[in-house]
């Protein structure tokens, strides 16, 4: 009998060391969490805010990324997206990215330059790219993204990825331009950046700086002749019935990016940085195809349907736009320094 009685107490203290281990193992906090001593998913994610600052195209590519940062991260990391434009323009924006009140932002560069009087304008002077492969080597992949960079850290603004925001082309309703002298006279809207006014004013033309909202009523009540923009916009701004020739003439070229604020990503380890630069660069490359894939549909489908006549300049044209390119590198000298400028000036920029 007192050799069941043993049994049965020492079956008991077991039964009892058990239940304590047991219940250690699903302990909760003080603050009533439950601690997670088994590796299950019983994490709570860190939310941050995450927008596009125009809407359209680049929604899509923001919950994309929302969707990456969350995988790649292990759930650790889940994006509040916020409306594309809901929060403002794009200046607002960026303000609420230096002061942390925004975590991270999908913008293109030159919407960013306007918070920033200018700094980043030499990344798209006339003349620095000709072509995708060298937009790709030398804006999206090497010196002038580093150094837009670079002034965006200055200005507290983290630059955590490159993406295509395409060349400015050249489109009116009056007639083709494949000669320098073609430009003469036509009445361009421009965007207010001072180098591209400054290449229409030397080109003859007369640049017109007006809303992009207002240039379809003013290309049909004749204040202006055309556009300077990207053929990707022309959708957005109702002118693929209405342009008539288009010339792709490759003088300016600028890109865009993701966005951090320094709040947010000083907060960062270096892990989780490197997660959150993959994720964006590789939706960046995701938009870029898609952009480009977009823009050659666009173009082609007006010119089948005979709307649009797409031209080239001649080889005379691009010399004489080449004279054009160096008075303006001469003339921007001072604004950005002799840093940049010589880099520019000399070509180094492309080594």
């Amino acid at each position: 009998m007192k050799k069941r009685k043993r049994i049965l107490a020492l079956a008991l203290a077991i039964l009892m060391t058990i239940s304590i281990f047991s219940g250690c193992a699903n302990s909760v906090s003080d603050e009533g969490t439950k601690i997670n001593t088994d590796n299950s998913d019983d994490v709570t994610p860190i939310t941050f805010t995450v927008t596009a600052d125009v809407t359209g195209a680049r929604a899509p590519y923001v919950e994309k990324f929302a969707e990456l940062i969350t995988e790649k991260t292990g759930g650790r990391y889940k994006a509040d997206v916020i409306a594309a434009a809901s929060l403002g323009n794009a200046a607002d924006m960026a303000q609420m990215l230096q002061l942390g009140t925004l975590d991270v932002l999908m913008s293109d560069d030159m919407s960013m330059d306007g918070v920033l009087d200018g700094a980043l304008g030499f990344a798209w002077l006339p003349g620095l790219v000709a072509n995708y492969d060298e937009a790709d080597e030398y804006y999206l992949h090497g010196w002038i993204s580093e150094q837009v960079g670079r002034i965006m850290k200055e200005n507290n603004l983290i630059r955590i990825s490159s993406y295509c925001n395409g060349f400015r082309q050249v489109g009116n309703v009056k007639r083709p331009v494949t000669e320098f002298q073609d430009l003469a006279g036509l009445k361009i809207r421009t965007p207010s950046v001072e180098s591209v006014v400054s290449f229409y004013e030397k080109c003859g033309s007369l640049p017109v700086m007006i809303a992009g909202s207002e240039v379809l009523s003013a290309i049909q009540t004749g204040t202006v002749d055309g556009l300077d923009n990207a053929v990707f916009n022309y959708i957005n701004q109702g002118l693929t019935d209405v342009i008539k020739y288009i010339t792709e003439i490759n003088y300016c070229y600028s890109g865009g990016c993701f966005i951090a604020s320094p709040n947010f990503w000083d907060a960062l380890s270096d892990e989780d940085k490197a997660i959150f630069e993959e994720c964006a660069q590789i939706v960046s490359d995701e938009f870029t195809e898609y952009f480009r894939t977009e823009t050659d549909k666009l173009q082609q489908a007006g010119v089948d349907s005979g709307q649009w006549v797409v031209s080239q300049p001649s080889d005379a044209m691009k010399e004489e736009l080449k004279v054009i390119y160096a008075q303006i590198w001469d003339e921007f000298y001072d604004k950005y320094g002799a840093e940049i400028m010589d880099a520019i000036i000399n070509g180094e920029y492309k080594e």
